[in-house]
């Protein structure tokens, strides 16, 4: 416990630290995460292709940037902060943030998204919240509609689909009757995802066993809850504790049980996931963001009257060394469909996923993107008749 404390203060202080190095003559975007998954990461990079095309950073600064390294650029300075399934810690690096006053914040995560919005939402004068990887934001009462939202924000959320997930399920094994799921309490995403869960399983004829945790060192416990319940597999929610790192967790006693791991993201395969089918777009998503962030800057938008973009997508992922540890044959069927194969520790993905999964891509000269940045604003428009529509 005292080294976890060490490690968890020492990487606050590398979070905090650089803040107070902008300069404060360019504008200050501060990113803001909850977890250290690639996906993030992705994301991240996207956006800074972005950047580099409106020159607003150079290719050597966004080759930095790719590091997480902070920039005091000469037009733009970037900081970084990350908390680690800590609301504490989460919020101490948001004060610190915010007393630092940036232009405009990218909340990455449901988890992050609340909080900076909550944070900012009495100030008289809040920074620009732009927010990515996040689904479920009607729920969680960060927004009521593309449109209907906090002056200050805006963002591009994501989509996934459980009732794809669950007939992958029964694809797998027809025979199935008890299925578990885990979500985390405290997210509004985990909690509407275990619902549908349990929804779309039982109209399929499904036992549903749902099990909600606060911490970490709860989904041990929870899941071998379920086990002991007899659930033949676990369907996971998107949320940010059981994805991030419970399923590491349930990885474990999924291999020792043979109770396979079912995943409505596609990259979860990587983290513990037997079979996946889902959102892959997370390469799009950055770049949609960056498209708002560049014309935020250049004083081509108002955020006040700029939808948020919702994006959906979906591909199939399948381990099969995770599979093969729990001596289970996945069906032909599934695996001719995947997008992406992970065997004997290597991975085949096709060509329109592994698009989506470069943290770096090509930068697109502007010449060449900024008519499609063009449009695809247009239709971000916030109207009055849309707002009073929505």
């Amino acid at each position: 416990m005292f080294k976890k404390c060490l490690l968890a203060l020492f990487g606050l202080a590398l979070a905090l630290a650089p803040v107070a190095m902008a300069q404060a003559d360019n504008p200050t975007v501060a990113m803001l995460r909850m977890g250290m998954l690639r996906a993030f990461d992705i994301i991240e990079g996207a956006m800074f292709d972005v950047l580099e095309s409106y020159d607003w950073i150079s290719p050597e600064e966004n080759a930095s940037l790719h590091t997480r390294q902070d920039l005091s650029g000469e037009k733009i300075n970037i900081v970084f902060g990350s908390a680690v399934f800590d609301l504490p810690n989460a919020n101490l690096i948001l004060k610190t943030t915010l007393d630092s006053e940036p232009d405009v914040i990218i909340a990455i995560t449901n988890a992050m998204t609340q909080l900076v919005v909550n944070a900012t939402s009495d100030m008289d004068d809040p920074p620009v919240i732009l927010f990515t990887e996040v689904y479920n934001p009607y729920e969680t009462g960060v927004i009521e509609s593309a449109c209907v939202k906090p002056a200050h924000v805006s963002g591009s959320l994501s989509a996934s689909r459980y009732d794809d997930i669950i007939g992958l399920l029964l694809a797998q094994n027809p025979d199935i009757q008890t299925i578990g799921t885990i979500f985390d309490s405290s997210d509004a995403a985990g909690a509407v995802g275990a619902e549908e869960i349990m929804r779309i399983g039982e109209d399929m004829g499904l036992t549903v066993e749902a099990a909600a945790v606060t911490n970490l060192e709860e989904i041990n416990l929870a899941a071998r809850g379920l086990i002991s319940k007899g659930v033949e597999a676990f369907v996971m929610p998107v949320d940010l504790r059981t994805y991030a790192a419970g399923l590491f967790i349930i990885k474990d006693l999924s291999e020792e049980y043979g109770i396979p791991i079912f995943h409505p993201i596609l990259v979860s395969i990587f983290d513990g996931a037997m079979v996946s089918s889902g959102f892959f777009h997370f390469y799009s998503q950055g770049d949609n963001v960056g498209r708002l962030l560049a014309a935020h800057l250049n004083g081509d938008i108002e955020i006040a009257a700029t939808a948020v973009n919702e994006q959906s997508s979906s591909a199939i992922g399948v381990n099969l060394d995770a599979a093969a540890a729990q001596g289970i044959e996945i069906s032909p069927e599934i695996i001719e469909q995947a997008d992406a194969v992970i065997q004997n520790g290597q991975m085949t993905i096709s060509d329109r996923v592994g698009a989506e999964l470069r943290s770096q891509g090509a930068v697109i000269p502007l010449e060449d993107r900024l008519e499609a940045d063009q449009e695809f604003l247009a239709q971000l428009h916030c109207s009055p008749e849309r707002i009073a529509e929505e």
